[in-house]
């Protein structure tokens, strides 16, 4: 498979967290000599992780397989009432029904009197926003970026970019290319059923006003095949366009069926150097090394495991 997603990560803070900020300078100054790949290459096996296939899901389109992370920490309601959903087939033969060019995709089921909700044995049809979570984030996040303009420190965490606020505690996924969040209405505990993918530049503005709860590891080029809507304002215009055939917990499917897909520990010391290499980028093209890269440019590396 050569598709991987590698998606935007999410950086966080370089200067409130001294402790991770001294243990990416400590880092030998040669690795500045190296490019993203080549920090990749020399990675050692120990440094990426298996995909939790209770915590994956498989989303079936038209053209191909869609292969998305959740990450339970950070929303925990969010991430088991969607699995709860989708182990009862609520957004099978579903659609994305509104596809913004640059922006997001949004789909699953449309209730109205054609589709009418039909009674769960688990789960629920909306859930409380989890917008923001207070969690020690401890050895499992690395700081990167103080100068972030919406929030504190931006950094990573299990692999995710995360945002921090150092006033409150609280942590939350960012709005990077990739990241799958929940719709809302006006009313902040309205979503459960409206997911959607970010498919243009990162949309960070909607940090804190969505929840966001993963991310596409693999298949984003299936994403953006999707046909386009007219407008955010315009009605639902993709009848019989951009069917979800299925989405299934890849914990329910059978083994033979899923890719060995693992990702780079972000924890990992192969990390921290890929993040040198990003912020300083080297090879005959590069004229100027910024010597900064901010929290959704950082792709995280993913791969079939070796």
């Amino acid at each position: 498979m050569n598709n991987i997603t590698t998606m935007g990560v999410f950086l966080l803070l370089l200067g409130c967290q001294k402790a991770n900020l001294n243990s990416i300078e400590s880092t030998d100054s040669n690795q500045y000599s190296l490019t993203p790949a080549a920090v990749v290459a020399q990675s050692k096996a120990d440094e990426w992780r298996l995909l939790d296939a209770e915590n994956t899901l498989y989303m079936e389109l038209i053209n191909g397989t869609v292969i998305i992370e959740l990450l339970p920490n950070l929303a925990p309601l969010h991430v088991e009432n969607t699995k709860a959903l989708v182990r009862q087939g609520v957004f099978n033969n579903t659609q994305f029904y509104r596809v913004l060019d640059g922006f997001v995709a949004q789909g699953g089921p449309l209730f109205d009197s054609n589709n009418a909700m039909k009674p769960l044995v688990e789960g629920q049809y909306s859930v409380p926003s989890e917008l923001t979570y207070q969690l020690d984030l401890g050895k499992h996040y690395i700081g990167f970026d103080a100068n972030d303009g919406y929030a504190d420190e931006t950094g990573f965490f299990h692999s995710f970019p995360v945002g921090r606020d150092f006033k409150t505690g609280e942590s939350w996924l960012l709005h990077c290319y990739g990241a799958l969040g929940m719709g809302r209405g006006n009313e902040l505990n309205s979503g459960g059923t409206e997911l959607y993918i970010v498919i243009g530049s990162a949309q960070r503005y909607l940090d804190r006003n969505v929840t966001v709860f993963g991310r596409v590891i693999d298949g984003m080029p299936h994403i953006q095949a999707l046909k386009r809507s007219q407008d955010l304002n315009s009605a639902v215009d993709l009848a019989q366009h951009n069917v979800i055939k299925s989405i299934h917990v890849a914990a329910d499917l059978p083994a033979s069926e899923l890719k060995q897909i693992e990702v780079m520990d972000t924890g990992s010391d192969s990390f921290k150097q890929l993040l040198l290499a990003r912020k300083n980028r080297v090879g005959e093209w590069f004229v100027y090394q910024h010597d900064y890269i901010d929290a959704c440019a950082v792709p995280i590396p993913a791969r079939l495991k070796r």
